[in-house]
Parts: C-alpha cells; sequence; structure tokens
C-alpha cells in the first residue's frame, strides 16, 4: 500500500521468496513511469518504502516497468 500511495496507478506484486519477511521481490509496473529513467522510476518507489527499511526489511529486489514495456516481457 505504501507503493500505491506514491504511484496510485500501479499494479504491484511483491513476493517473499525466503519467507522470512525481511528480503522481498518487487514488480511495479505504472503508466506513471513513461519518460522517467530506470534510476527515477526506482527512486519514487524506494522513497514511498523507506519507514520500511528503518524496520525489519533488509533487501528489496526492485524492477520498474512501463505498461509498454512489461508486454514486451511476457512475449
Amino acid at each position: 500500500e505504501n507503493i500505491l500511495g506514491a504511484v496510485p496507478d500501479a499494479q504491484v506484486m511483491v513476493r517473499d521468496p525466503m519467507n522470512d519477511g525481511a528480503h522481498f521481490e518487487a514488480t511495479v509496473i505504472s503508466e506513471a513511469f513513461v519518460g522517467m529513467s530506470l534510476a527515477q522510476q526506482h527512486r519514487r518507489v524506494l522513497q514511498s518504502l523507506k519507514d520500511l527499511f528503518a524496520g525489519d526489511v533488509h533487501a528489496l529486489a526492485l524492477r520498474t516497468y512501463t505498461p509498454e514495456k512489461w508486454a514486451s516481457t511476457q512475449g
């Protein structure tokens, strides 16, 4: 829900592959990323999660996509 606060139109998929509540993988797909560099996309998402990193979250593998780019990876 923190990601949706920063990127309201996003489709967000989060996994906890180690099932430890500390290491996560997130995929965020949003039209808002159009025209942004990858660094800008990641910064926008990570800024919304900064409080989580002060607590129990230790790692996040983040992937961001525009809807067009996401569609091209699904073929």
